[in-house]
């Protein structure tokens, strides 16, 4: 291959550079191009114009890598193309966007006060009063006067896991007097 061929290829393979102000003039050539294509990625008009804008800017911002002599119009139809894909990856990303003034707000709903409300401590006290020695010594040491199971199991001298099951089985025999006292009252006090 002769010497002169090579040095043409070499030349050719050369990206063509234009001056800042001759680049400029090209890609503003472009924008009616790009806004069509921008139309087929897009029907909202304002998302339409924020896409070709979007593009112009990062042609811009990359006009010093931008070779005239090869496509410049391919090369900002790709930019506006590749700014499309990633605007719908980060949008399938998102929650929709609804304002705060358009959220309806449901009424709070009315709600009845529990019968348990209507107990008191003294309720409690009584009941308590009424439950086998065994486990009235251990709830009202822990749940009355405040101690830990620790406390209570060192005091009475058991595991701290009998503590644990008397004040649940004390629980549960303090919910059905309770109840009965308060289903014998018809639930108001």
């Amino acid at each position: 291959m002769p010497q002169a061929a090579v040095a043409e290829r070499h030349d050719a393979a050369e990206p063509i550079r234009a001056t800042p102000e001759a680049a400029r003039r090209i890609l503003a050539e472009q924008l009616p191009i790009l806004r069509a294509v921008a139309r087929g990625l897009s029907r909202d008009a304002a998302e339409l114009e924020d896409l070709v804008q979007d593009a112009y800017e990062k042609a811009l911002r990359s006009i010093h890598t931008m070779n005239v002599g090869a496509n410049p119009r391919g090369w900002m139809v790709t930019i506006l193309h590749n700014l499309h894909i990633d605007r719908c990856r980060r949008r399938a990303r998102m929650k929709p966007h609804v304002p705060a003034d358009e959220v309806p707000l449901p009424a709070p709903e009315v709600i009845e006060a529990p019968a348990w409300s209507a107990i008191s401590t003294d309720d409690v006290r009584r009941a308590a009063a009424r439950l086998p020695d065994e486990l009235r010594t251990t709830y009202t040491m822990f749940a009355l006067e405040g101690r830990s199971y620790h406390e209570v199991a060192a005091a009475l001298g058991i595991p701290k896991a009998t503590v644990g099951t008397r004040v649940s089985r004390a629980r549960a025999r303090l919910k059905e007097l309770l109840t009965a006292e308060l289903a014998a009252a018809g639930g108001e006090r």
